[in-house]
């Protein structure tokens, strides 16, 4: 035998305890992981709001350099400066240069192409060949070049002007002995036929006009070649700017108000191979290397979170058709936030550029972080100072409570009986004045409905609903022959006391069977059994309350209770089928009652009682599973009223081993039924002569005499279709 662990007072309190602070922790953290995501969503805004401010600088700056060089291309193309114009080309570069602060130089390089070889690269006209340049001194003073062929190689001049200085205010002087400008990379490569009109763009580089200098510059240039009006190509155009440009707009700031910003921002520069390098200072002092034939930023001590970003897999993971990216750098054990932002500037300069935003996590979740030591501090001390209220409360209620404990353990045990019983504690006082109600209103709704509907609605705390579930039942309707003629020599009081006393006995021969009362219509009782409670061999137990019901009703009337009146005669029919069992009616007002086909034929069978004079009628599913233990006697095929499918119905005679009466009798009737089944109707009537004191004979015997007068037709199968009720 099984015990089940009730939880006591203390056990709740303590589960309750734990759940509100399991509760509450959760919803906590709930709270600060949803405020942490905001945080770092509005993190991530910043930072893309920063990157789109670098990536316009970026647009800004090079957007300059493209400009001077689609002008002076659509200068030269159309004819307004001629490619062989050196003076008029040095006015166009100077120009460009003086109204153009940003731009580092302009270069026009001259050579006339008179084809190309089979790589596509371009076949010079070599008698053709100098070079127009303007740049601007660290001074911001303008310096104008030329570079033409002479003896030996190539002669350099140059002419210097002060800032704000005339165009002509000093003549050319001697440089220099320079190189061919056209074996240079920034004249080759956009030349070529592959690149024929395309503005391209190189990576970072020392000024060509530079070489053999201390200290050349870096630049960034765009080049493109310049077809003239014919569409011959007749030169190339270099636009460069200084790479301080673009080293100011790294050390951008992100959070303006934040005199302590610590956001880093950082350009950088992806290669097909996912190699990441540095396109601009972060710091003045970073130092500019020669690696192979391209220069590389190579800061001596760079930020930690700008080595690691360059070394992680957000960048060298990148999708390159997807590059803009997100995520989380750990940098000596500290959360970065990075957000990589591919460069799109329709220029074209920035192919394969990134602008990289990184900034600790902590940064913006540090008043998070406060707020929740604070709250952690404050839920635990509270959270100490309600338990300690709760168990001294717990002990009062526990005192108080003993009692209604009792009171709701014999309502468990599904005892009712009243008990008188107060607590000293108001609100426990009134708990069990509630239970006494509670109780009171049991034992009433037990007196109108079924007493097992009563027990499984109480032991599932439930209400019942609307409905029902389909259940194989064993039925059983009752009605008393000759009730009318009682009730009109009767007193309504002495007719409702002698009902009551025989509805008593018929109830309690049906309960003390697990039997459930579904009505009573007047004298007539309606029973089923397997339902709502389930039943073992149901058909069994209707067969013996059956019995039980006669043995009851005789008791009654040979007692002094029944006061000398005739013995009342009932009848019964059962019936097993599946019905729908439930609770049925409005919604307002609920009959717990069985439905379906199965109830209308169980309805049907105990009015048959009266055409054959029997008591007791069941159906063949009833006889069929109960054959072992009750002697019946088959008492025709039948159709009852309504229905079209005919049934085998039987008299319960008796329990198996009880001594009959009328045996002879019933062997004659059940031989006289087969002929009658087999249409030999002359042999029924013959075993059915002379029995006398057997109503099922004599009707058997009057309906065969009718059939020898009128056979029936040849299909006849022996069903007797029954026109009443």
């Amino acid at each position: 035998m099984t015990t089940t662990r009730r939880v006591t007072l203390a056990q709740t309190f303590v589960l309750a305890a734990l759940a509100i602070g399991l509760t509450v922790g959760a919803s906590f953290w709930l709270f600060l992981q949803h405020s942490r995501a905001s945080i770092l969503a509005y993190s991530e805004r910043l930072r893309q709001t920063a990157a789109q401010r670098v990536e316009l600088n970026v647009a800004r700056a090079l957007g300059t350099a493209s400009d001077a060089l689609a002008n002076g291309v659509r200068s030269i193309h159309s004819g307004a400066v001629s490619s062989e114009d050196a003076a008029a080309l040095e006015v166009m570069l100077y120009n460009a240069l003086a109204n153009s602060p940003r731009l580092a130089e302009l270069t026009f390089t001259h050579a006339s192409v008179l084809g190309y070889d089979d790589h596509g690269e371009a076949r010079l006209d070599l008698a053709e060949r100098f070079q127009i340049s303007a740049f601007r001194r660290p001074d911001g003073g303008i310096v104008t070049r030329v570079t033409r062929r002479g003896k030996p190689g190539f002669i350099v001049q140059s002419r210097a002007r002060a800032v704000g200085g005339a165009f002509d205010s000093v003549p050319f002087t001697f440089q220099t002995i320079g190189i061919d400008p056209t074996e240079v990379p920034t004249f080759s490569v956009p030349i070529a036929r592959r690149n024929s009109g395309k503005a391209l763009w190189s990576d970072l580089h020392y000024a060509e006009l530079d070489q053999g200098q201390a200290s050349p510059r870096v630049v960034l240039s765009v080049q493109q070649a310049v077809p003239a009006e014919d569409g011959k190509v007749v030169g190339v155009l270099r636009v460069a700017l200084l790479t301080t440009d673009l080293d100011a707009i790294a050390r951008l700031r992100v959070d303006d108000a934040d005199p302590a910003d610590p956001h880093r921002i950082a350009l950088l520069a992806v290669d097909a191979k996912r190699d990441a390098r540095l396109v601009a200072r972060i710091g003045p002092q970073d130092r500019i290397e020669l690696v192979g034939d391209d220069l590389r930023i190579a800061p001596d001590h760079p930020p930690a979170e700008i080595a690691a970003l360059l070394a992680s897999p957000l960048v060298h993971g990148l999708d390159p058709q997807h590059p803009n990216a997100g995520g989380v750098l750990l940098v000596g054990g500290e959360r970065y936030l990075a957000t990589l932002r591919e460069l799109s500037v329709a220029q074209g300069g920035t192919a394969g550029w990134l602008v990289a935003v990184l900034v600790p996590e902590a940064h913006y979740t540090k008043d998070l972080r406060r707020f929740e030591r604070l709250f952690l501090a404050v839920f635990g001390a509270t959270l100490a100072a309600v338990l300690l209220i709760g168990v001294l409360a717990l002990r009062v209620l526990q005192q108080g409570l003993q009692r209604a404990v009792r009171t709701t353990a014999r309502m468990r045990g599904f005892d009712f009986a009243p008990e008188p019983a107060r607590s000293r504690v108001r609100d426990i006082d009134d708990v069990i004045l509630g239970l006494e109600r509670a109780k009171t209103v049991v034992r009433a709704m037990g007196k109108y409905i079924p007493l097992g509907v009563v027990r499984r609605l109480y032991e599932h705390n439930e209400e019942p609903q609307l409905g029902g579930e389909l259940r194989t039942v064993t039925l059983m309707f009752t009605d008393i022959e000759g009730f009318t003629t009682l009730s009109e020599q009767l007193p309504p009081d002495q007719l409702a006391r002698h009902l009551g006393d025989y509805l008593e006995a018929m109830t309690s021969a049906v309960e003390a069977t697990g039997g459930t009362i579904d009505k009573y219509i007047g004298d007539a009782v309606m029973a089923f059994w397997n339902a709502p409670l389930a039943v073992q061999e149901h058909a069994q137990r209707a067969c013996e309350a059956v019995l039980a019901c006669k043995e009851a009703t005789a008791a009654l009337y040979a007692s002094a209770a029944w006061q000398g009146l005739p013995p009342l005669v009932t009848r019964f029919g059962l019936h097993t089928a599946e019905v729908l069992v439930g609770h049925f009616g409005a919604r307002s007002r609920f009959n717990y009652t069985a439905l379906g086909d199965g109830v209308n034929l169980a309805a049907r069978l105990e009015p048959l009682c009266k055409q054959y004079g029997v008591t007791a009628l069941v159906s063949e599913a009833v006889a069929a599973a109960v054959r072992d233990r009750f002697v019946f006697r088959r008492i025709d095929r039948v159709a009852v009223k309504g229905k079209s499918q005919a049934i085998d119905v039987y008299e319960l005679l008796g329990r198996v081993g009880a001594e009959l009466a009328n045996h002879a009798q019933i062997e004659r009737y059940e031989a006289a039924f087969a002929a009658y089944l087999a249409r030999d109707f002359t042999a029924a009537v013959r075993l059915l002569e002379g029995v006398t004191g057997d109503p099922p004979c004599a009707v058997l015997h009057a309906r065969c005499q009718e059939l020898q007068r009128k056979p029936p037709p040849p299909d006849w199968d022996g069903v007797h279709v029954a026109h009443s009720k």
